[in-house]
């Protein structure tokens, strides 16, 4: 494709072009030949400008014949699987050249109105016969000639009295290849993983692009104090960026202060050239080009290219240059905008953690707080030691807590996997859950069937029956039962954890474990299920809810015995 396209550019004889067309689509569609048929209006005919193959000979056909001619009238494709089976193949050609057409795709080369100006005809694929993707391509190609033959037509008819026509030419040219290169730009600017990296693939593509020694870009800093060589390109390139310069100062500063172009081409002898910088950084300035980052007036910066080589910048590289800054203008806007968002979402995560932690932290500081009233009637030594050890776990929970919200905020994601033993863990949390759920008049059964090992975070686990407690004492306001069975799943354990309360809403069920959905009850965060779903998922487990109104809730959680460490 891009052989054609340079074919259609390039070559300036028509016989030459359409030969190379002719070359290229035969290539392209991997075919044994191709034909291009130009439209002879006055006679009603088809011409064969190009025909490839041995015993192939300018053709003259009637547009009522053939397919060529039921393409040019049509002016639609035809794709034939089998040339000879369809009644508009005209077999003559072959027997004429003693070559046996199968496979044909013809396509009409159109004009930009839909006058049919040809057709392109290419016989025989390699591998069976054309596809759908084949007739979509030679239709873009044939897009392009159709344009190439018109122009081409219009340049041949009209060059010998009419020299403008070569310099639209040119023109056109080179408008092609500035879009060329602002397409280019644009997928550097795609590609680019942060804004340095931007600015510089930027840059240097457009160096390059105007033909220059050396460009910049020059912003205003956040305070637009000062103006900061964000990205350089050049000899000097590593000393301009840790130039600042005071706002105004330079050709560029005056640019980004004034929002106007710059084209200078005798810089000594402009007020505004920095002759003293020029003089430190030892890199003889012969002409500028500058052009402000900006647009409706608020202008962030400036575009300064330097020393073009074989002559001076011209109003046509002021454009491209123009258009560049829009693009880069365009690009800073953006970054700086996600970045904004970004930093909002990750303040939005924080604070949501935030509340998380706060949701979480209410259960031990609970329990402290019970135990430190209960350690205050304890005559008993022992029993105040014993009390003493399950407030310290209770800190060490909060600590932990604590750690989890930190990597949070720098991105980070952990649990840290021991080998647990269930009837333990279930011994250890059956005094801290009765001293929260009693209080509510409701009944805690807990039930293990497994009492054996498997490898989980304790931590996290504790959040995880905490909480479904929690929603149970919220759902239970009159007391009830909440109950806790362990059972073996193979190669799971599976948790179940039941109440009799009111049950889930029918309305949020659907999002149950999203962060902040909640049923309205007052105290609650909505984030109790969400921080569940999340410890089961890093667990590599899974949960399923059943609840029904009036009739209760249970939580089914299954978690792996054995597990890699996940971080």
């Amino acid at each position: 494709m891009m052989e054609v396209g340079r074919s259609l550019t390039a070559v300036g004889d028509f016989d030459q072009l359409l030969h190379l067309v002719a070359e290229n689509v035969t290539t392209l569609m991997e075919a044994d030949r191709s034909s291009i048929f130009l439209l002879d209006k006055e006679r009603g005919e088809l011409w064969s400008k190009v025909a490839q193959g041995e015993g192939m000979q300018e053709l003259r056909l009637p547009l009522d014949q053939g397919v060529a001619g039921w393409v040019a009238r049509h002016g639609r494709t035809l794709n034939l699987k089998d040339a000879y089976a369809d009644e508009r193949f005209n077999p003559d050609i072959d027997k004429q050249s003693g070559y046996r057409t199968r496979s044909l795709l013809s396509v009409p080369l159109c004009s930009k109105s839909g006058e049919v100006l040809g057709v392109v005809q290419t016989l025989n694929k390699h591998d069976g016969y054309f596809s759908a993707a084949d007739e979509k391509l030679l239709e873009a190609i044939c897009s392009q000639v159709a344009v190439a033959i018109e122009n081409t037509r219009l340049v041949l008819g009209l060059m010998s009295r009419n020299i403008e026509l070569v310099k639209a030419k040119e023109q056109l040219t080179r408008h092609i290849q500035e879009l060329d290169a602002l397409f280019t730009l644009e997928r550097e600017i795609a590609i680019s993983l942060d804004i340095d990296e931007m600015l510089g693939r930027l840059l240097r593509q457009t160096v390059e692009l105007l033909d220059c020694e050396a460009g910049s870009i020059i912003l205003l800093d956040e305070k637009g104090q000062e103006l900061l060589f964000t990205e350089a390109v050049g000899s000097r390139a590593d000393q301009i960026k840790r130039i600042r310069l005071k706002r105004g100062s330079g050709v560029a500063g005056w640019v980004a202060e004034n929002g106007q172009s710059a084209l200078v081409d005798d810089p000594p002898s402009d007020p505004r050239h920095l002759v003293s910088l020029e003089k430190e950084l030892d890199f003889p300035v012969r002409n500028i080009l500058a052009v402000p980052l900006g647009a409706g007036g608020e202008n962030i910066g400036a575009l300064e290219l330097l020393n073009k080589h074989n002559g001076k910048f011209g109003i046509e590289d002021e454009k491209l240059a123009t258009l560049i800054a829009g693009q880069a203008h365009s690009a800073l806007i953006t970054w700086s905008r996600r970045e904004e968002r970004e930093k909002e979402n990750r303040l939005s995560s924080i604070g949501k953690m935030l509340s998380g932690v706060i949701h979480d932290i209410r259960t031990p500081m609970t329990i402290i707080s019970g135990y430190v009233q209960l350690m205050a009637m304890e005559p008993d030594s022992e029993r105040r030691r014993q009390k003493i050890e399950i407030i310290m776990r209770q800190f060490d929970f909060i600590e932990t807590m604590i750690h989890e919200l930190l990597a949070f905020a720098r991105g980070e994601s952990q649990i840290l996997l021991y080998k647990i033993y269930t009837n333990k863990f279930l011994e250890e949390i059956r005094e801290l859950l009765e001293k929260e759920l009693t209080p509510a008049r409701i009944k805690l059964d807990i039930h293990d069937h497994y009492q054996g090992p498997l490898r989980a975070d304790e931590n996290k686990l504790r959040r995880v029956v905490f909480n479904l407690a929690r929603n149970a004492r919220q759902a239970m306001p009159d007391g009830g039962h909440f109950r806790v069975e362990v059972e073996d799943a193979g190669n799971n354990v599976c948790f179940t954890f039941s109440d009799d309360g009111a049950g889930i809403p029918e309305s949020i069920r659907h999002r149950l474990f999203e962060s902040f959905v909640s049923d309205g009850r007052h105290g609650g965060t909505g984030l109790g299920l969400a921080i569940v779903s999340r410890i089961v998922e890093e667990h590599g487990g899974s949960i399923e809810v059943e609840s029904q109104a009036g009739r209760g809730t249970k939580f089914r959680l299954e978690i792996p015995k054995k597990i890699e460490e996940v971080s």
